[in-house]
């Protein structure tokens, strides 16, 4: 995925991508959010900070400049580093 130097950057390339909804979203330092779902597709760039993220295929964990997407449905968990993290979130319903 194709990593963006700045928000307003994402949310256009979102935007043009069919994406309705997006966000800057603040996670707490150390934060784990157990396996769960979301009903929209999301795209995510990290910003600051560290997550590991954990789908039923495996765990991967992603740095700064570094994004994901979830397809709705997708059962994950999330582990955050030391330093919380921010994201940009992109969300299609």
């Amino acid at each position: 995925m194709k990593s963006h130097a700045n928000f307003n950057d994402f949310s256009t390339q979102a935007m043009d991508d069919g994406f309705d909804e997006i966000i800057k979203k603040e996670w707490a330092p150390h934060l784990v959010i157990e396996k769960h779902t979301h009903p929209f597709d999301a795209r995510v760039q990290v910003a600051t900070g560290q997550v590991k993220l954990t789908l039923a295929t495996g765990a991967q964990t992603f740095e700064a400049g570094q994004g994901f997407f979830i397809p709705r449905g997708t059962e994950h968990a999330e582990q955050y580093g030391p330093n919380g993290a921010t994201f940009w979130v992109a969300r299609k319903s």
